[in-house]
């Protein structure tokens, strides 16, 4: 497959170019006349040609014969919003996608598909609200740039060519933002920006990568698409998945007000974030190599590091003689998580009880050695029958997620629960690590005993 490439010389576009040449297809790198007079290049041994979209009158003889398109090219929004950034960040992705498309309109043979980037900056700030694909756009200006620069992606649809745009979070790898952000947390000076509240959809620039290569082979794929991990961090977790990657600690917090002087409007981007789900990526079927923020970072970071932010595991399993359906049934009512908690607790939900399923979120209250905790959980993935997990999305722990699955063990079930979680404040959050431990090991044990009451035999 030959595939032309704008921003081919950027970050993510240098790899999806080395993966396209890896599994046989042509790569074909488009550059503006000034970069090829420049000398830059993309990498040795691929084709470049001289085609500008921010150019009307590009010649479109540039784009002829090629079966794809990936359309990356954009002015970073890194900086200060000036007048002059925010019109550059608009034209370049608007009106170069607008010109992109005019000139594929001029071609008597297209190409069969075009995959472009778009950002889950389409969202807006939208806190703690979960959302996918299907959830409406946001108001700042980047949401604007988003909602246009998709609109005139679809345009392609008009000249029979498929079209899907990729709304990337945070790429992790050795370029973009952990580039800008390393030496930083190298020299131990890293921290969280503003509360660290905020939520910050991310992946690894293999996985995005691999997601572009799976938007082009599809041919079912058409769209806005999250192209984000199944994991749901805070700004917090993030920037301590970074330092324990680089072994550094992550006191050094970046102040609202002061990321706000320095910044200016850009800084309400990195202070907002998305609870986004990706959940077409999942329905089709793509498969994460890198699903964990923790192991993701220290592999794009050091490509290998031992070093890692702390997460631990908990695992518990239980025998109980009923059939799969009944007890899937049973943890499937969240009136019945009250049953199973230890009274000493003092365990709540806050939220109108529900039956679970995917996105359903539950607030509840509790007391953990008198001190009171007001706790959000999401079910991040749903399987009838078969299991279900929810992670936390507001509580003291910095990650919490809770997989629950059930198996078929002769005539009844076994009750598999496996909880992931990182203490925060890391490292000083380790010092409490075997007091949850020990408070886990008894929650647990008074599941089972419960468990084995409502289900005896």
């Amino acid at each position: 497959m030959r595939v032309g490439i704008t921003g081919a010389s950027g970050f993510i576009g240098r790899a999806i170019v080395a993966a396209l040449r890896a599994r046989g297809d042509i790569p074909i790198a488009f550059a503006r006349s000034a970069e090829n007079s420049a000398g830059k290049s993309v990498q040795t041994g691929i084709e470049t040609r001289p085609f500008d979209v921010g150019d009307a009158n590009a010649n479109p003889s540039a784009i002829e014969g090629l079966d794809a398109i990936v359309h990356l090219a954009g002015e970073s929004v890194d900086g200060r919003w000036t007048e002059k950034k925010k019109r550059a960040i608009y034209d370049s992705r608007v009106k170069g996608t607008h010109n992109l498309i005019a000139a594929l309109g001029k071609l008597d043979k297209r190409p069969c598909a075009l995959v472009a980037a778009s950002a889950t900056g389409y969202y807006g700030d939208r806190r703690d609200e979960v959302l996918d694909e299907t959830s409406a756009p946001g108001d700042d200006f980047l949401a604007r740039v988003c909602v246009d620069w998709e609109r005139e992606t679809r345009a392609a649809d008009a000249l029979g060519i498929r079209q899907c745009s990729l709304r990337t979070g945070i790429v992790l790898g050795d370029g973009g933002a952990m580039s800008k952000l390393r030496p930083i947390f190298s020299l131990g000076a890293g921290g969280p920006i503003g509360s660290g509240r905020q939520w910050m959809p991310w992946i690894h620039i293999d996985d995005l990568v691999a997601m572009y290569l799976f938007a082009l082979d599809r041919a079912d794929i058409a769209g806005g698409i999250g192209a984000v991990a199944p994991d749901y961090a805070s700004n917090a977790r993030v920037m301590a998945a970074l330092a324990g990657a680089l072994g550094r600690p992550s006191f050094a917090v970046a102040p609202a007000f002061a990321m706000r002087l320095a910044l200016g409007e850009f800084a309400g981007s990195i202070l907002g974030g998305q609870l986004l789900m990706p959940r077409r990526a999942s329905d089709l079927g793509f498969a994460w190599r890198h699903p964990t923020l923790e192991a993701a970072m220290a592999d794009a970071v050091g490509r290998g590091s031992e070093q890692k932010a702390a997460l631990h595991v908990f695992e518990s399993h239980q025998h109980v003689e009923s059939p799969t359906e009944e007890v899937f049934a049973f943890f499937s009512e969240t009136r019945n998580l009250e049953r199973m908690t230890p009274p000493g607790l003092k365990w709540r939900i806050l939220s109108e009880s529900s039956t679970m399923k995917l996105g359903t979120t539950v607030d509840y209250s509790l007391r953990a050695h008198g001190v009171p905790i007001r706790w959000r959980s999401l079910a991040t993935e749903w399987l009838p029958a078969e299991g279900f997990t929810d992670v936390q999305v507001r509580g003291p722990y910095l990650w919490w997620k809770h997989a629950h699955r059930f198996e078929r063990e002769g005539s009844g079930t076994l009750v598999r629960d496996r909880v992931e979680y990182a203490l925060p404040l890391a490292p000083l959050g380790e010092i409490g690590r075997s007091l949850v431990r020990r408070d886990l090991e008894s929650a647990f044990a008074f599941r089972r005993r419960v468990l084995g009451e409502i289900f005896p035999g």
